[in-house]
């Protein structure tokens, strides 16, 4: 499995199995769990799409990152849903595999 990091300081953000989708021409993925995010209080709203957001920021260099989904009012958006993580495909880079037998024992 791929592990991606943020571009700026190299910080593990999320595992690539984790993206669920792909959108704007490749610029964004929508993701089930992000680590080491410190979210922002400043929230965002799109009124075209009823989406509650906050800013997510990496923790160790405070790079912007993308958006946590807090609330979706419409419920005929498919995608992203409460709790995902839409991130800034520009910001992450692949840091390296891990295969499952590398994983550690139980």
């Amino acid at each position: 499995m791929e592990i991606l990091q943020c571009k700026n300081c190299s910080t593990v953000i999320a595992v690539a199995n984790d993206c669920i989708r792909v959108t704007m021409k490749e610029r964004h993925g929508i993701f089930l769990k992000c680590v080491n995010l410190a979210e922002v209080e400043r929230e965002y709203r799109d009124p075209s799409f009823s989406i509650l957001a906050t800013d997510v920021k990496c923790v160790a260099c405070q790079a912007f990152l993308g958006y946590k989904i807090q609330r979706v009012e419409d419920p005929a958006i498919e995608f992203p849903k409460e709790g995902q993580f839409v991130m800034f495909l520009h910001q992450l880079d692949a840091a390296f595999q891990v295969q499952a037998n590398d994983a550690a024992p139980p």
